[in-house]
């Protein structure tokens, strides 16, 4: 075992500069997400990537297609024997904005791919490019070394992550043949920690109904004197609605206390209120209420449960009111995006064994730890894919913000952990 980790720790070292200019190369490609802003050449960059994997020659294969608009994929393949395993990565980012342009370092721009104090500068060097050109230049590493994984390998990078969209991305991967039961997803893990658990998501809106009245009559609203509910004078549909987050925040707090992963921060079940939208006139009390926002929580609940509690919440909230009981909120989930279900991989699934002997092997000792966004591990733990997470960079290093970067030395270690986890498979 010593024989093999001072070959890769050599080789590594040999050929830093082509491992930082590939990924400094990587950088310089824009590849903002196509749905989210401006890219003049949405293509240009996994295209890039086709050819420099091709000019290397250590694939049996590789793959660049247009799942549809302006999106593109990659995979390179290096086949074998037995069950395949699946790198799963994303080339695309979030845009870079004119306020964050104006507070960038100018010797080390979005684009620059520039190396500075130890540190490769730009937009996704963290989020998550460092991440996707780690497992290609370890194998670049074990092709020196004369070692070929026996195991088929899927490499796979898509350019519609940021967006959440799952059909252009993580599907069209599957769509493609590229399935495997297992999966290691490059994402930023707080420099390599293994990640087996992530937070679920879903986005909802609930619809409420109320009825409009003048606002010379909401003493009457306030005081019926005998109205008869379905005569009532008015109803607010805001102040209903109210009274529907209201339960939804009383259940945020109990799953907070009481539904904990032994990976996960405590109370890290939320329920975010990101718009609420009336209509009706400025003179009448609100007729109709719209509330949106999301779910985030934690692994150890199951998507079917998280759906069960949000609408029961609702709904306990709605026996509580004459008027509610006869005009329902209306829930409506997943809103917007594919909800995207928990990762809750066993911390002895044998990818996490392996992953944390990759750490021993270069004097690590292994963080295990859960994360609190969501990824396309998600979308793949929906296809039934033990998905694990581990790769460089982290979200403290600029991502989606200024001045993002990886430090050399955690990139180049994740080649080195790479190459070792590789010669094993």
């Amino acid at each position: 075992m010593e024989y093999i980790i001072d070959r890769i720790r050599e080789c590594v070292d040999k050929n830093r500069k082509e491992y930082i200019g590939f990924l400094s190369e990587y950088i310089q490609k824009d590849s903002t997400n196509p749905a989210l802003g401006e890219n003049k050449a949405p293509f240009a960059c996994h295209l890039w990537m086709q050819k420099k994997l091709e000019e290397y020659g250590i694939f049996d294969k590789v793959d660049f297609w247009k799942p549809g608009n302006d999106f593109s994929n990659v995979a390179a393949v290096s086949e074998g024997e037995g069950e395949p395993l699946l790198f799963a990565g994303h080339t695309d980012t979030v845009p870079v904005t004119e306020l964050q342009k104006a507070e960038w370092r100018e010797d080390a721009g979005p684009w620059s791919g520039a190396v500075k104090e130890g540190k490769i500068y730009g937009r996704g060097a963290s989020d998550m490019k460092a991440g996707c050109a780690a497992p290609l230049m370890a194998m670049h590493v074990l092709h020196k070394l004369g070692v070929k994984p026996k195991r088929p390998l899927y490499f796979t990078y898509v350019m519609s992550e940021e967006n959440g969209g799952r059909e252009f991305g993580v599907d069209s991967i599957i769509e493609r043949g590229y399935f495997a039961k297992e999966c290691i997803v490059m994402e930023p893990s707080n420099n390599l920690a293994v990640v087996p658990a992530i937070q679920g998501e879903f986005y909802f809106t609930i619809e409420v109904q109320g009825l409009s009245y003048h606002i010379a009559s909401r003493h009457h609203t306030l005081y019926p004197h005998g109205y008869h509910v379905k005569n009532v004078p008015g109803k607010n549909a805001i102040e209903l609605a109210i009274e529907l987050i209201g339960e939804l925040q009383k259940l945020e707090k109990e799953l907070g206390q009481y539904a904990n992963h032994p990976l996960t921060e405590w109370g890290s079940t939320t329920i975010n209120f990101s718009g609420i939208e009336s209509k009706g006139i400025f003179s009448a009390g609100a007729e109709k209420c719209k509330i949106t926002g999301s779910m985030l929580y934690n692994p150890s609940i199951s998507q079917e449960e998280a759906f069960a509690y949000f609408k029961g919440a609702v709904n306990r909230a709605a026996e509580r009111s004459f008027w509610l009981k006869e005009h329902p909120p209306v829930v409506t989930i997943p809103y917007l995006l594919s909800a995207k279900p928990p990762v809750n991989v066993e911390m002895e699934h044998p990818l996490c064994r392996q992953l944390a002997e990759a750490a021993r092997a270069f004097g690590r000792e292994p963080v295990y730890e859960s994360c609190l966004s969501t990824s396309d591990a998600n979308y793949l733990q929906d296809h039934g894919i033990a998905a694990i997470t581990m790769g460089p960079g982290a979200n403290e290093y600029g991502v989606h913000g200024v001045n993002e970067y990886v430090p050399v030395d955690v990139y180049l270690e994740s080649i080195a952990r790479y190459a070792y986890f590789l010669s094993k498979q």
